[in-house]
């Protein structure tokens, strides 16, 4: 389990704490593990994992085109609801990768 900057423990299954926080924490609660579970059971079995996946050698451009790209189909996937949820999780995960990128935090999951 790891800390934010508030403070708060993330990813935590304390149903006391999780009650003091406010709904749309709750909610982003839920949706971190969707995307957890995604990256676990489709991305990285697929595409491997850091530092031996594609992402990797991305750029911030890269990334931000192919979140466009997933963002801007949105509602027109001819696939249905569940690719357009599927597409969220995608995003998501770029979004983190990205802001491991401009952190310079993708160096700590070298160890």
């Amino acid at each position: 389990m790891s800390t934010s900057a508030t403070g708060y423990n993330i990813m935590t299954t304390d149903s006391d704490m999780l009650e003091n926080m406010s709904k749309r924490f709750n909610m982003w609660q839920d949706f971190a593990k969707e995307v957890g579970d995604h990256v676990e059971t489709y991305t990285v079995p697929q595409y491997g994992d850091y530092p031996k996946d594609q992402l990797t050698e991305w750029t911030l451009a890269d990334l931000a085109t192919t979140i466009k790209r997933y963002a801007n189909r949105m509602g027109n996937n001819a696939r249905g609801h569940e690719e357009d949820a599927r597409d969220m999780l995608k995003i998501a995960h770029y979004a983190s990768v990205a802001w491991h990128k401009i952190n310079d935090t993708e160096k700590n999951y070298n160890k």
